[in-house]
């Protein structure tokens, strides 16, 4: 179902003298840990194989510290691309990394069949916007042939330096749709799961045809994202109203350590008449924040996904640091929108939080 190149893995340890090597997978890719666990193994008995069963949703959690606490000196991290500096980060500590993309090999000519039908049955659409997760990014010029012989103007948008290709986008990273959002009438995403598609939804505001080639099946996934904007603003005028006392979550992950973000929002907050204190957590989860029983609301300043797709198990309102900035009086409730990366990494919006 995908490559895992391993030729590629043992070429890197040879080439960099890794004699102890730390498997990092995906979350979506750990069912497939053992396998490549095994084989790894086999094919390089001299070298000490060890798999982090940690959570990793993103290429802004390599497991730097993991690898330093186990002395490995070599870390291989499956199914995302680098985030900028991860390699002279890397460097510094003197680890040696190896990024593999995980590419999918499954046939999606049934699932670009099934797009073109639901398309067609939307009227009269003509600009469509494309957009893939990595694992999916290798198909979106044959998606892309496909709609356009069957007339549609297709787009595809390029991102920030944290997206590699042409298209893809993260699930705090959606530089590559928003590009190209004045242009199209509908957005077609290609990937598994919902997680990314209601990303897409949510801050581009145009509809989305998830095409989800692991299901073989096209969505339109309006619904789900009423409901989860819907939920975000109930919190944060739950917030508005009743939170008097807050707390800033920081994260610890190696690039979710957005101490300067989480310090501007307590400064505003407590211009507020607010009274905020700061935790660290390296994982952020209900039972973590329920063992703090004094604040009314919770700021999430490490992954800004953490509300929108968790909020329903967390018995009192977590905010993003976009939402902070609402309750602050820094943005407006009508200027909700997903917080992506830069804003949670900065916490600038607009003429919020200057120096």
């Amino acid at each position: 179902m995908y490559d895992f190149r391993i030729d590629d893995v043992l070429s890197f340890i040879q080439r960099e003298g890794v004699k102890r090597v730390l498997l990092q997978f995906a979350d979506g890719l750990k069912q497939h840990a053992s396998s490549v666990y095994e084989e790894l193994n086999e094919e390089a008995s001299s070298v000490e194989v060890l798999t982090s069963g940690s959570s990793c949703y993103g290429a802004c959690d390599v497991a730097f510290d993991e690898a330093l606490n186990v002395r490995a000196d070599g870390i291989v991290h499956y199914g995302h691309t680098p985030f900028p500096g991860a390699f002279s980060y890397a460097e510094n500590l003197g680890v040696k990394i190896l990024f593999v993309e995980t590419f999918s090999k499954l046939d999606i000519s049934g699932v670009i069949d099934k797009a073109i039908g639901v398309l067609s049955s939307m009227g009269k659409v003509v600009n469509v916007g494309l957009t893939a997760t990595l694992q999916e990014a290798p198909y979106v010029p044959t998606f892309k042939r496909r709609l356009e012989g069957e007339g549609y103007r297709v787009h595809i948008g390029t991102g920030s330096n944290r997206v590699k290709y042409t298209g893809q986008v993260l699930g705090c990273d959606y530089s590559s749709a928003l590009s190209i959002n004045d242009e199209v009438e509908v957005f077609l995403h290609l990937g598994g799961g919902l997680f990314h598609a209601l990303g897409l939804g949510l801050i581009t505001q145009k509809p989305v045809l998830l095409c989800d080639p692991y299901r073989n099946e096209v969505k339109d996934i309006e619904r789900e994202v009423k409901r989860v904007k819907a939920a975000r603003l109930y919190s944060v005028v739950r917030s508005m109203e009743n939170a008097k006392r807050y707390c800033i979550v920081v994260g610890c992950k190696w690039r979710q350590r957005h101490i300067h973000s989480a310090m501007k929002i307590k400064r505003l907050l407590e211009k507020k008449g607010k009274k905020v204190s700061l935790v660290t957590l390296y994982e952020v989860s209900p039972q973590a924040l329920d063992n703090l029983s004094e604040p009314d609301s919770f700021v999430i300043t490490a992954c800004p996904r953490i509300p929108i797709d968790d909020y329903m198990n967390y018995r009192r309102p977590i905010l993003t640091v976009l939402e902070a900035l609402i309750v602050a009086g820094e943005l407006k409730l009508e200027e909700w929108s997903l917080c992506d990366w830069v804003l949670n990494e900065k916490a600038a919006g607009n003429n919020a939080l200057k120096g």
